[in-house]
């Protein structure tokens, strides 16, 4: 906090300064006040305060006679959506192929990474195979634990954690939970997924130290992202990340599994930039 230095004048000034400085004094109380407002609203606001918003809904979301409830931001409701609190086309897309893919995941530990309202995890639950969820913003993280307690006590188990990409405290805390229920085991994930996790090349390294450090060392560990193409340089940094952190890589074509009647989204436009990536550790030669 920025403070003001005190110019104590002194009581030996002659009068005439000393009048001249309170005059001084005045003059610069208004601007001092309305720089003082400012500081204050500066002090009480942070980012977060602008997009708060918790006037949630409940929505049933179903794909292939499978039907999750969530509460979730109805994205309608404002310009400042925390990206957190809505569904994305790119979750709705990635659970698709999930539910299209359900034995792969049998009896596996799963983490989802930048969860936001769980969708993806959630439906994992409906389908009889716990999932860890998990995010890093606070208010996100609130409404996460809200649909994970809610799909718990509904009898489809789930749990969610913190989880800050690049953070070796939220990832060794992650790493624990992956150990819970196996007695001896070194840890880890059989399967990390994410959708709609890529959208800046600041992120990318940190995910990939997340999911190195996290995902299972053997060769049917998958990290499968589905994400929107927002810019060709960030695709590029996407997949050079991964060969520099010891992943190949799959792409999925979206229309092989993609029933777009069940989408909230049916844009052309936004359908072809999704794209779909599975990553494998590469094989180290003996």
């Amino acid at each position: 906090m920025l403070k003001d230095d005190n110019n104590d004048i002194g009581q030996y000034q002659p009068k005439q300064i000393e009048q001249q400085q309170q005059q001084q004094q005045q003059q610069h109380q208004p601007k001092q006040q309305e720089q003082q407002n400012n500081r204050d609203d500066n002090d009480d606001m942070n980012v977060g305060d602008l997009f708060l918003n918790k006037s949630y809904v409940k929505k049933t979301i179903e794909y292939f006679g499978v039907n999750v409830k969530l509460n979730v931001l109805d994205s309608a409701s404002t310009d400042f959506d925390l990206t957190g609190q809505v569904i994305w086309p790119s979750a709705q897309v990635l659970t698709q192929y999930i539910i299209k893919n359900q034995e792969e995941y049998k009896n596996k530990k799963i983490l989802e990474v930048g969860s936001g309202v769980g969708v993806c995890g959630l439906f994992l639950a409906k389908l009889g195979q716990p999932c860890t969820l998990s995010d890093n913003n606070e208010i996100v993280l609130d409404l996460l634990r809200l649909n994970v307690e809610e799909s718990t006590a509904d009898g489809y188990k789930c749990d969610c954690i913190k989880l800050d990409w690049g953070n070796q405290e939220d990832m060794d805390n992650c790493l624990q939970k992956s150990k819970e229920n196996d007695v001896g085991g070194s840890g880890g994930f059989d399967m990390i997924i994410g959708s709609d996790i890529v959208y800046w090349k600041i992120g990318i390294v940190p995910l990939f130290k997340t999911v190195s450090y996290l995902l299972k060392h053997n060769d049917n560990s998958r990290f499968i992202t589905c994400y929107q193409s927002r810019s060709t340089q960030t695709d590029n940094y996407l997949l050079e990340q991964a060969t520099l952190h010891g992943f190949e890589y799959e792409f999925k074509p979206i229309e092989t599994f993609l029933d777009r009647s069940l989408l909230t989204f049916n844009e052309d436009s936004t359908i072809s930039i999704i794209n779909l990536i599975i990553f494998k550790r590469i094989k180290k030669n003996n």
